[in-house]
């Protein structure tokens, strides 16, 4: 054998034990949403990290925190990736946090339910009121509703815990009417048949209760990962609406404790919050100005509104992407 054939062969079978050692597997990719109580309205989100995991490998995390305020402090400090993003997260926008929305979760869920005796908005007026938090969503929709009814000021009472709470508040009879969520209207109906009754509906107001947010130096480093991150909650949101049965199926230990037909009930209740089209109608054009107008003038953020611009708060970028791949509805 010749010195350079045999000097071929050892450098062969040197390389040999290295190419048949099987390659290590890559990492999964590792994402943490920080959100506050999980409840109802949140699970086709939920179902959309669970179809993440199930469709592109990632390993999520759901780290719930007590507050709205919190979990956006939680993001903006990297504590997680994304977040659900509530009222405070038009004020950290302003306050320079670097965040954005790539998603509406939903629109406003809420209604205000009344004692079946007060029979008219007017007669909210002195009456004890339970709403959420001074700066929360739900009491923003009804500071913004109640400036346009003239000589109307219940006796706000603030009970932050959540929407059964306030229910609970309600059916004690601790108050005489309190402003909560679809889910724990029908509670309250369901408990005292005829005794309450929805007065103020603000479901049908054409502005963004939450929104998916992400801290912005994770967009930049994986612009692909929030794209599948927005895909899979539109998919969620879209199967869902066909069929709210699908919500229930793949919720996993989500929400377990509440029996299926309840649930998919009260999931059915919801559908109209969700856009189908990411609200994106809501992100830029004249529907991201109303919603910046909505904030300014329950003081959420600073006026005067056509200072701000829509992308200061969102990130269409992944919706686009998204919805010219699966089309808008």
């Amino acid at each position: 054998m010749t010195l350079e054939r045999r000097a071929f062969v050892l450098g062969l079978l040197a390389l040999s034990p290295a190419l048949a050692r099987p390659r290590a597997a890559a990492a999964a990719e590792e994402l943490t949403m920080l959100a506050t109580v999980t409840r109802v309205v949140n699970l086709p989100m939920i179902v959309g990290l669970r179809l993440l995991e199930k469709e592109d490998g990632v390993k999520v995390a759901i780290k719930d925190l007590r507050s709205p305020e919190s979990v956006m402090l939680a993001v903006i400090e990297g504590q997680g990736q994304v977040a659900t993003g509530f009222a405070p997260f038009y004020p950290a926008i302003e306050k320079g946090a670097p965040v954005r929305g790539v998603l509406e979760l939903s629109r406003p869920e809420f209604v205000v339910m009344a004692k079946k005796e007060i029979a008219s908005v007017k007669e909210l007026h002195g009456i004890r009121l339970a709403s959420h938090s001074p700066k929360a969503t739900v009491q923003s929709l009804l500071e913004f509703y109640l400036k346009t009814q003239s000589g109307v000021q219940p006796n706000v009472v603030f009970i932050p815990e959540g929407s059964p709470a306030r229910a609970e508040a309600l059916l004690r009879g601790a108050v005489d009417a309190a402003a909560f969520d679809l889910t724990a209207a029908q509670v309250v109906a369901e408990r005292a048949p005829g005794k309450f009754h929805v007065l103020v509906d603000f479901t049908d107001q054409p502005v963004s209760s939450s929104s998916l947010v992400v801290n912005a130096a994770f967009a930049k480093e994986k612009p692909e990962l929030v794209r599948k991150l927005v895909r899979r909650m539109l998919e969620s949101y879209r199967q869902g609406a066909r069929d709210a049965k699908f919500w229930v199926r793949e919720r996993g230990e989500t929400l377990k404790e509440v029996d299926d037909a309840k649930l998919e009930g009260q999931l059915r209740a919801l559908v109209k919050i969700f856009d189908l089209n990411g609200g994106l109608d809501r992100m830029r054009g004249p529907g991201a100005v109303e919603n910046l107008s909505f904030q300014v003038a329950t003081g959420n953020l600073t006026g005067p509104v056509g200072k701000w611009k829509p992308e200061q708060f969102f990130d269409t970028a992944p919706l686009d992407a998204v919805l010219k791949d699966l089309g808008r509805r």
